[in-house]
């Protein structure tokens, strides 16, 4: 066995506490009154509409316009957009055609304290601005211009079937965008809804007569949903609220400080288990469980404030109880088939490198389908849509957190749970007073 030197064992275990550490409390500051939070910890997850409850809204085109089916799927997609942009995964979003009518239920902001619907969705019905900016985040050119812009299919040899979006401008908008092309060909001009960049398209070629093109390798959908979001940055009217209302948890703040003593206790009586039944490989698989469940807050909470949060709902929380679980199994299984290499007769060393390297297959195997189910997941129920309209709007936001952090618990396994957990394991190998098989689940000399 390639020996690792004996403080890389000290010096990963004080980087995973620490990293652990500042996911679970985060990392804040006092300038004055005003506190500053420069990473994000536990606090300040933004919990699902079935944990803290949250808001139903209807909207409606102001000045009772009559709206057809693409204007009200334009601003729905305005609505999706900035939901997203702000890391609220679980949502429930229709637009009911019929009546001109768009409902919404959305969760409360982590910090929010007043609990005012009106305050919390006069963002979504903003009317959204569309603009077209140079690389240095000058506007070229706004949303008025648009007169149309809808999805098609490339027909040009060389590109034929591939799908596109098509825009038609007013004679103003014509003439401003020959002129933005003339100047800006061969470069990017970013295509932004508010402070959201959709596209940021290629100038290939100086475009005249009002008809433009984007282009970038989309699928249907996505030129579809593109062309609904920029024609709702051109809408003639704003959205006004019809209808709101407070929504109630279903499980409820106490039963969610419940579920976080129980999470306690199931740590404590995993990492006994581990510790007694495999010493020192148990102690080890202890702290590289801590890490992973480090990176898996830190996957929900973005962890640096430069990132949105990201919605913890009851499936969520599910998904990565689940992935512990697979990260203990994952430890278990190599340390089974170290003892059972201290069986066949190993030495220390033997016995390690031989029993590390026999267990990742397993553990391999089991990951991969999970990570499989976890991505299939996460495109049919996530802000994506993909597939949606098979299953229903209304799972998409737990369901997808249960895939989200499913999927992150496993890669967190990965790189805790098979990586580090081996480099510590083989370094500490290398402390002399340590160097007993019974301690690595062998029997006493």
């Amino acid at each position: 066995m390639k020996r690792i030197p004996k403080p890389v064992f000290f010096i990963v275990a004080i980087l995973i506490l620490a990293f652990a550490a500042t996911t679970v409390f985060g990392v804040k500051y006092y300038d004055g009154d005003i506190q500053k939070t420069v990473i994000k910890g536990i606090s300040d997850i933004r919990w699902g509409i079935d944990i803290r409850g949250g808001v139903e809204a209807t909207f409606k085109p102001a000045e009772d316009i009559d709206a057809t089916d693409e204007q009200l799927d334009s601003a729905k997609s305005i609505i999706e957009t900035r939901m997203v942009s702000n890391g609220i995964t679980d949502y429930e979003l229709y637009a009911d055609y019929g009546s001109d009518r768009i409902i919404v239920r959305f969760p409360w902001k982590e910090d929010e304290t007043n609990f005012d619907p009106v305050e919390a969705i006069s963002e979504l019905s903003a009317t959204a601005k569309l603009t077209f900016q140079n690389s240095e985040g000058k506007v070229l050119m706004d949303g008025s211009a648009v007169e149309t812009a809808k999805a098609g299919v490339n027909t040009e040899s060389g590109s034929a079937g591939e799908y596109l979006v098509l825009l038609e401008l007013n004679d103003e908008g014509a003439k401003t965008f020959e002129q933005i092309t003339q100047e800006y060909l061969n470069q990017n001009v970013s295509i932004y809804m508010d402070d959201i960049m959709l596209s940021s398209p290629t100038v290939q070629s100086v475009i005249s007569g009002g008809n433009a093109q984007i282009t970038g390798n989309f699928t249907a959908e996505e030129a579809t949903k593109l062309a609904n979001q920029i024609q709702g940055g051109a809408l003639p009217f704003a959205l006004e609220t019809a209808s709101y209302s407070a929504v109630s948890p279903t499980l409820g703040s106490n039963s969610l400080t419940a579920m976080g003593y129980a999470a306690v206790i199931a740590i404590i009586l995993i990492a006994l288990f581990m510790i007694i039944r495999y010493r020192l490989p148990g102690f080890i698989a202890v702290i590289a469980l801590i890490g992973q469940l480090a990176i898996t807050i830190a996957s929900v909470t973005r962890y640096f404030n430069v990132f949105n949060s990201f919605t913890m709902t009851l499936p969520g929380i599910a998904g990565m109880i689940l992935s512990v679980g697979m990260g203990v199994d994952a430890n278990i299984i190599t340390a089974e088939r170290i003892k059972e290499e201290f069986k066949a007769g190993k030495t220390l060393d033997s016995a390690i490198e031989r029993g590390t390297k026999n267990s990742l297959t397993a553990i391999i195997d089991g990951n991969m389908t999970v990570v499989i189910v976890s991505i299939i997941l996460l495109l049919v129920f996530g802000p994506t849509n993909i597939l949606s309209w098979i299953f229903g709007q209304s799972t998409t936001g737990t369901i997808y957190a249960f895939g989200y952090t499913l999927l992150m618990g496993v890669i967190s396994n990965f790189i805790m749970g098979v990586f580090f957990s081996r480099i510590m394991l083989k370094s500490i190998a290398g402390v002399k007073c340590l160097r007993k098989k019974w301690l690595f689940g062998g029997a006493k000399e």
